[in-house]
């Protein structure tokens, strides 16, 4: 991948926004950047120059090997990295990426150290390259996307009456860890509804919902399946309306229409079948370095608002039908939008069965 290019882009971007120098402390945007993972993550990017890294002395020499930057700072004590970034230019405006799930101390922290400069989020500016997904970025998610239809495959395996949650989850995150997953997230949930749910150690009821989110070489792909273990004519139903939302989501995305427009169809298509009560706002989100980013549908409003473009790789079917009767039961998948229409990127069933 062409991290050079992406950082000499990112850099446009911050002479547009009259922004001198970026600080990144997730490891996520580390990775962006410069092609690996390194904990603690911590990437100075001027709007002019080189980047510089920042690393505990003796790291230096291995995290050379993983990465095509040049420019290192050694340092053992953080107030040499936080103080380095104003001494590159006078008066600076200095960028900080505060992500969905950045940390609020070092932030807080960052804004104390440099009360008298002016301090602003980069993360739209960051957000306007990762929003679109280059070939290899793709090939990526395609690869996790493969891994985790075997830990579908290893969940629905272990889908028994009297079986635990987390003995299914296990089964799952075992099968993706050793096809290659690294970061793996997995909820499963059967019984009263529970959104983005932590498997626990009680048995299995009448459904179970795995939801799987495995990385490879840094890229994650967002998949979840409902499985029922019984006849039931209502989750039946409702898996029915979700399974049309993925056979008819061609139809509801057009390029540059806005993702709020889209969210009406969905909402429209649950309605119709009489879901209304149980449907959750957020039909999906972006899919990346992240298994969430953005857009986020779900709880960033303006998000809503970013027109459809090509090269994005979305989530479908993320908000789940969620209601008493119900419990939670969903079936999501992750697509890349291109100029044709959206292309689902793995083809493992909608509606599998056990």
């Amino acid at each position: 991948m062409d991290y050079e290019g992406r950082v000499k882009r990112f850099q446009q971007l911050l002479q547009k926004k009259g922004i001198d120098v970026a600080m990144f402390r997730d490891r996520y945007s580390f990775r962006y950047f410069t092609g690996t993972y390194w904990d603690p993550p911590a990437l100075l990017i001027p709007a002019e120059g080189s980047p510089v890294v920042f690393a505990i002395e003796e790291e230096i020499p291995e995290l050379k090997k993983n990465t095509w930057m040049e420019n290192f700072l050694p340092y053992r004590d953080v107030k040499v990295l936080i103080n380095s970034v104003h001494k590159k230019v006078d008066n600076p405006v200095i960028g900080f990426n505060l992500d969905i799930d950045a940390s609020a101390l070092l932030y807080s922290m960052f804004e104390k150290i440099h009360a008298k400069r002016r301090v602003v989020d980069v993360h739209p500016l960051l957000m306007e390259l990762r929003m679109f997904k280059e070939d290899e970025e793709v090939n990526l998610i395609k690869k996790a996307g493969e891994i985790a239809a075997l830990g579908m495959e290893a969940a629905a395996k272990a889908i028994k009456p009297g079986v635990l949650e987390m003995e299914i989850a296990a089964e799952a995150e075992y099968a993706m860890r050793k096809a290659g997953a690294e970061d793996v997230f997995v909820y499963v949930n059967s019984g009263p509804p529970r959104v983005h749910a932590k498997p626990r150690a009680v048995p299995i009821q009448d459904y179970v919902l795995v939801d799987l989110m495995p990385s490879y070489n840094g890229y994650f792909y967002d998949f979840a399946r409902t499985f029922l273990l019984r006849r039931d004519s209502l989750r039946e139903k409702a898996l029915k309306t979700m399974e049309a939302l993925h056979r008819r989501f061609s139809e509801f995305v057009q390029i540059n229409k806005t993702f709020h427009k889209v969210e009406e169809q969905v909402a429209g298509l649950y309605a119709e079948a009489g879901f209304s009560s149980a449907h959750l706002y957020g039909f999906g989100h972006g899919v990346g370095l992240r298994f969430e980013e953005t857009p986020i549908l779900t709880i960033v409003p303006g998000d809503r608002m970013k027109p459809v473009k090509p090269s994005m790789v979305v989530s479908v079917g993320h908000a789940p039908l969620s209601s008493l009767e119900l419990g939670t039961v969903k079936i999501e998948d992750t697509y890349l939008i291109t100029e044709r229409g959206p292309e689902r990127l793995g083809n493992f069933p909608l509606v599998p069965e056990i």
